[in-house]
């Protein structure tokens, strides 16, 4: 977390704002009065609004921790959105995780276009 007076980041807004993103950290301005302010990226506070509505209810923020430790145990099972099992194997390195990540995005295109020529050889047959 990084800090600036409100004069330093009036004068320095473009460096500061770039800092942010790049860094994709937050930054304290101080102001007058007692007068502070947060700048951060809007992703950065859309990540952490959702953070909050999963830690919301104790039911969830179980779940959740439950699911944050299987994954440091090395358990973690990557699903699509509808439930199938995308890969069931442990995921112990970022490079295998884009690995996993490109064959599970290849196999929902190879499934899409096979859809899509089932559905003309279907009309055209009709």
């Amino acid at each position: 977390m990084k800090t600036a007076t409100i004069t330093d980041f009036r004068q320095n807004i473009r460096k500061h704002l770039d800092e942010i993103e790049s860094d994709q950290d937050i930054l304290i301005v101080s102001g007058s009065k007692k007068r502070d302010f947060v700048v951060l990226t809007l992703e950065t506070f859309n990540a952490m609004e959702e953070t909050a509505h999963l830690l919301s209810t104790p039911a969830n923020a179980a779940q959740l921790m439950e699911s944050i430790a299987q994954h440091k145990a090395g358990g973690a099972i990557i699903k699509n959105i509808d439930g199938n099992l995308a890969a069931a194997e442990n995921i112990a390195t970022s490079s295998h995780r884009r690995k996993v990540a490109r064959k599970v995005k290849k196999n929902r295109s190879n499934l899409s276009g096979s859809k899509r020529r089932t559905a003309k050889s279907t009309r055209k047959s009709k």
